[in-house]
């Protein structure tokens, strides 16, 4: 997988290489002696095409400038206290990696490619971490395509998630992407991808957050996404004018190639079976994205969703397919399927979605709708919550089902959520259940249930007050009996 280089990097390389560099006087102070000075002024300020032909001379010595060849120290740390130079030596790595993809095999060949890059993201300059990472990025992911993951690879590995996980959190959208970029071509076999999934909160809560926050906005709810603007910092001045040109299209307020970017990094993690069972379980994920592929503004991100789904279907179908008919993805699917999609693998996934979920909701009761939903946290007005009939079959079973945990799921949803949509539904059903079942009432005082919904009579939504009012009166009603 090839993405074009982030506009940061771009940006601050083009800006940095732009700056004229003293070699005589670094040759003078012995930073560089008279072979690696031949070296870079073969390659500095030239046509690209003598460039490439250069470096494809003798990638290998290029490979040992910037780095070392494990018995001498690369330029890179031997002039570790000039900063400029140090930007320099970054800026021209990078660039050479885009331009002659033998440079990256040569750097990653060498017998310690990585340890000094490294330390650079601790680095106290501002565009010198920030170019390292994209440097990093190019060498580990091309590593990882190989067969066997290198132990160069497996150490630094972990040390780069950590550092681009920081700067997803930023409020600086080129960071965020510079971050989510590198997330995509590093996630590229399972190694990594298990590596980074069992970084927990650390690596995956900056992809899901986006998620939620673009699914939020796609509802009406605000949201912010702001460019490089920090007074007085480098990589701000270095890259002026990027943000604005590539914030402009937006999804539930958030940019959307950042969006689609943290999608295709959320697909990657989807291969894995592992991941793929506990994606929703641990982040709610499901909802959000069915939220987005109800509101996508733009066919890729429709696309990335339905690949998404498809993965987790197919990797986790017990865990997920309950989930995913919980959120209302069949009539959306089928909503879509009157459309035409010139992609195939687009409708390829859509019609395996589409296929799954109807074979399993064929095998599905109205018990085990209810018990999913109830599960699951995300209560609305489904059809088994205003059915009569369905209470008359099924609230013993509600009540007794895994030792109370569908009563457990219930006082939960009271106790934790502030949406007014689900205070009500379950205020609403225990009532009924106290209602039917009045003999086990008190299993709710156990739980606290009663106790909440009491407090739930003075909420601000007259829906909420309602329902708690009529499980109250069911509490009152059954006092003194059984």
């Amino acid at each position: 997988m090839s993405l074009p280089p982030p506009a940061l990097v771009v940006s601050l390389t083009q800006s940095i290489r732009a700056r004229p560099i003293l070699w005589d006087q670094y040759q003078r102070t012995s930073v560089i002696n008279e072979q690696e000075l031949r070296l870079i002024k073969a390659v500095d300020k030239v046509p690209k095409e003598k460039r490439v032909a250069v470096i494809e001379g003798d990638p290998t010595a290029y490979a040992s400038l910037l780095v070392g060849d494990g018995k001498n120290k690369g330029l890179l740390e031997r002039s570790a206290k000039r900063v400029e130079f140090v930007q320099y030596l970054l800026a021209l790595g990078v660039e050479l990696c885009e331009d002659v993809p033998s440079y990256i095999n040569a750097l990653n060949n060498q017998p310690d490619p990585y340890s000094h890059l490294i330390t650079l993201l601790d680095h106290g300059d501002d565009p010198i971490p920030v170019i390292t990472s994209s440097l990093l990025t190019t060498l580990i992911s091309a590593s990882l395509a190989k067969s066997k993951v290198s132990r160069a690879t497996e150490q630094a590995l972990p040390t780069l998630f950590k550092y681009l996980a920081t700067i997803s959190a930023s409020s600086e959208f080129n960071l965020q992407d510079l971050a989510v970029q590198s997330y995509v071509l590093l996630l590229r076999n399972s190694y990594s991808r298990l590596t980074f999934w069992d970084m927990g909160d650390e690596t995956v809560k900056g992809l899901t957050s986006v998620i939620e926050t673009a699914a939020a906005g796609s509802k009406g709810k605000g949201t912010t996404d702001v460019g490089l603007s920090t007074p007085g910092s480098s990589v701000s001045a270095l890259s002026a004018g990027v943000s604005a040109a590539s914030a402009n299209l937006k999804q539930g307020g958030v940019n959307l190639q950042l969006l689609y970017h943290v999608l295709v990094a959320i697909w990657e993690l989807s291969f894995e079976e592992a991941i793929a069972e506990e994606l929703d379980e641990k982040y709610d994920l499901i909802l959000p994205l069915v939220l987005l592929l109800r509101s996508a503004i733009k066919e890729k991100v429709l696309r990335v969703c339905l690949a998404i789904f498809a993965n987790l279907i197919n990797k986790a179908p017990t865990t997920n397919l309950p989930s995913l008919l919980l959120a209302r993805l069949l009539p959306l699917l089928t909503t879509l399927k009157s459309r035409k999609f010139t992609d195939p693998d687009l409708t390829q996934d859509l019609d395996y979605s589409q296929s799954a979920l109807e074979a399993f909701q064929l095998t599905q009761t109205n018990f085990d709708e209810y018990a999913t939903e109830i599960r699951s946290g995300h209560l609305s007005w489904t059809p088994p919550h205003r059915s009569q009939d369905f209470w008359k079959k099924n609230a013993r079973r509600i009540m007794e089902e895994n030792g109370g945990e569908l009563v457990n799921c219930l006082a939960r949803a009271l106790r934790e959520s502030d949406d007014k949509v689900v205070l009500a539904v379950a205020a609403h059903d225990v009532g009924v259940l106290v209602k039917e079942v009045p003999e086990k009432r008190r299993v709710w005082d156990t739980a606290m249930v009663k106790a909440r919904v009491m407090e739930l009579m003075g909420h601000s939504d007259p829906e909420v007050r309602y329902e708690s009012l009529k499980a109250v009166q069911e509490f009152l009603r059954h006092a003194f009996g059984g």
